[in-house]
């Protein structure tokens, strides 16, 4: 079978890769370029030089064709602007799940398919299994400290029958093993995790904001009870559940409870205030043929967070209310809630 990898020039695609050939896959790799060659990024990215070169060596080394695919009109216009204009209104983006529904598995996969491919495959820790029928799922990886299928879960069944995950029943220190063994010239590549998100050292928010010459939205940061206890110089700085970088000293650690779009920030010392304990969600993707009238199944409401059992209810075919008993802490609008059962994958809707 001919399989495109997305290789960024790290030791997870690079393994991948190698997989896949050694399994007797055609094999061609593809570095996706997020931004243009003139910008300052970081050169362990993907769009950096360095992740562009490191792609190249190992795609030599495996004696494989290798393309660098320009995409960074693509992600200006499907990730970065999205993610500031909801910065702007006070939300927390989710750009890592857009990146993955729309360039990777969006435009990187079209591309694929026209140059004859019949998969692309990455270095994600996942799984997809399927049914007696065919039908694929996903499921977590077995390396539940690398797993990443809260951020695939908005990909639906017939985008995951396009797709291979040669790392899902691997750990991370296997991976590494195995390109130390394959004498793989990333093996020693350090992880760039969001590194295509970071420019010129400044966190995200304020990167998108000078970028697109956004607007810094002002205003006052209230305890609990609406009392002002400083004020802030633009909403896009803040997020619900963060701790650091508030600017206040209140004596004792205090969280972000909520974000305001006209520029108020409610701040607790109480982490119970953080819990919720009903939301909505809209837009979802759904794995099956269509959102059961109630399902009890686990939630996650961000990426390192624990799941926590839950009850969906459909409010409409892509909505749905989800009842939390115990709670679940820092939830931001504008993240995604993905939703499991054990280990696989059932859906993923924005958090309201």
């Amino acid at each position: 079978m001919r399989v495109v990898v997305a290789m960024s020039g790290g030791v997870d695609s690079s393994v991948a890769a190698a997989l896949l050939q050694q399994q007797g896959h055609e094999v061609t790799g593809v570095t996706l370029q997020l931004r243009p060659c003139t910008e300052q990024t970081d050169s362990r990215s993907c769009c950096g030089s360095g992740g562009l070169d490191s792609a190249r060596d190992v795609a030599a080394h495996l004696g494989v064709p290798h393309y660098a695919l320009p995409c960074h009109q693509q992600f200006d216009d499907l990730i970065l602007r999205p993610s500031w204009a909801a910065y702007a209104a006070g939300r927390t983006p989710s750009p890592c799940l857009w990146c993955n529904q729309l360039i990777k598995f969006g435009f990187l996969l079209s591309w694929a398919r026209r140059m004859g491919a019949q998969a692309v495959a990455t270095g994600h820790y996942s799984r997809i299994q399927r049914d007696a029928s065919g039908r694929p799922s996903l499921l977590r990886g077995k390396d539940r400290a690398k797993d990443q299928a809260y951020f695939l879960a908005r990909l639906n069944p017939g985008t995951l029958g396009q797709l291979l995950f040669p790392l899902g029943d691997l750990t991370k220190p296997e991976v590494r093993a195995l390109a130390k063994d394959l004498g793989l010239p990333a093996a020693e590549r350090p992880d760039s995790q969001d590194a295509c998100l970071v420019e010129d050292g400044l966190h995200f928010p304020e990167m998108l904001r000078r970028r697109y010459a956004g607007r810094a939205v002002p205003g006052n940061i209230v305890d609990d009870q609406g009392r002002v206890i400083a004020s802030h110089n633009g909403l896009h700085n803040f997020t619900v559940g963060q701790r650091h970088g508030l600017g206040v000293a209140l004596g004792k650690p205090a969280w972000v409870r909520s974000v305001g779009p006209d520029g108020t920030i409610v701040v607790t010392t109480d982490p119970l205030a953080l819990l919720r304990f009903d939301l909505t969600v809209s837009d979802l993707v759904w794995m099956d043929e269509a959102l059961p009238q109630a399902l009890s199944c686990q939630v996650q409401v961000r990426f390192r967070h624990r799941p926590v059992e839950a009850l969906v209810t459909a409010t409409g075919p892509t909505s749905a209310r989800v009842q939390i008993p115990a709670g679940a802490s820092a939830v931001a609008p504008g993240q995604a809630a993905s939703f499991f059962d054990g280990d696989r994958v059932l859906g993923s809707g924005w958090i309201d």
